[in-house]
């Protein structure tokens, strides 16, 4: 499904991230890797591969797209260093082609000169061609501006006949405002309702479709 912001065309792909196809530029939010290893050092029983296909779906969808650049908006990592670093260096080390920058999010403690070593740019926003990138959504967005963010993990509720309901995530747009879902398998979502102007659009297993 394509959307446009401020002019510029955006596709927004089931896989719960956009492409903006000039550029080659694909945006992805809260990943949240190592948070598996991070509840398993706090005592919590979680699998250590809870995550394992959060690597795999990034790697397919780099091969798929093919961008040029990529943009993590934020919580990237979920807390600070572990053993899950080296599995990302070696997704990011097959990727060498890829210009990474990550929008550093409340979540992102690992020290910047490790993303420095992997020629991964770490940054607080991103303004171009009238969008504003950044993992929060910001707390006053300039006017003509669109601020395109993660952080929220939006989530949508949609109640069917005979009590029937289902939750999905979904890319969430309100005036000047675009939040995109959250990437990774262990992020949850926050439901969000339906506004005056809004648009919510919903990612299915192999659409992203328009439900409000």
């Amino acid at each position: 499904m394509t959307i446009t912001l401020n002019g510029i065309s955006f596709e927004l792909l089931y896989e719960k991230a956009m492409f903006e196809p000039e550029q080659q530029l694909l945006i992805i939010a809260d990943v949240h890797l190592g948070k598996a290893l991070h509840f398993r050092k706090q005592g919590i029983a979680i699998p250590a591969a809870a995550q394992d296909g959060d690597y795999k779906a990034l790697q397919e969808l780099f091969d798929k797209i093919k961008p040029k650049q990529v943009y993590f908006l934020g919580d990237l990592f979920h807390s600070d260093f572990n053993n899950d670093w080296h599995t990302f260096c070696d997704l990011i080390n097959d990727f060498k082609q890829i210009r990474f920058i990550l929008v550093k999010g409340n979540h992102d403690l690992i020290d910047t000169h490790l993303f420095s070593e992997m020629c991964i740019g770490v940054v607080d926003t991103i303004e171009e061609e009238g969008l504003i990138y950044s993992h929060e959504p910001l707390k006053k967005i300039p006017a003509g501006k669109i601020n395109i963010c993660g952080h929220i993990h939006p989530g949508i509720v949609l109640n069917g006949a005979g009590r029937q309901s289902v939750k999905l995530p979904c890319f969430y747009l309100l005036e000047n405002l675009f939040v995109l879902p959250a990437f990774g398998v262990l992020t949850g979502l926050y439901p969000l309702e339906k506004k005056k102007g809004s648009k919510i659009f919903g990612v299915l297993s192999d659409a992203v479709r328009q439900v409000f």
